[in-house]
């Protein structure tokens, strides 16, 4: 990666985490129900939805097929508002 690539990154992985957490939220589901239905740990879809972790493919699909989404709807570009709101 390159130095100027990290801020960008980082914006990336918080809006991917919000939109776990926002879909975990409108479907009513607590994160443990969430971890007992994706099969992975509580404690990393935490990391995740903080967007501190860089969740691969394969544990963003088990948790997109949990909350009946496609990965392709946690893992598309964010819009250009969510880019501002996750630097602030």
């Amino acid at each position: 990666m390159r130095r100027g690539d990290a801020p960008a990154a980082e914006a990336y992985l918080k809006a991917v985490g919000s939109r776990v957490r926002q879909e975990r939220q409108r479907l009513g589901m607590s994160r443990r129900a969430l971890a007992e239905s994706s099969g992975v740990s509580e404690r990393y879809l935490a990391e995740l939805e903080r967007g501190a972790g860089n969740a691969s493919l394969l544990v963003l699909r088990k948790v997109a097929q949990a909350l009946s989404l496609r990965v392709e709807d946690l893992a598309s570009e964010p819009h250009y508002e969510e880019q501002n709101i996750a630097a602030e």
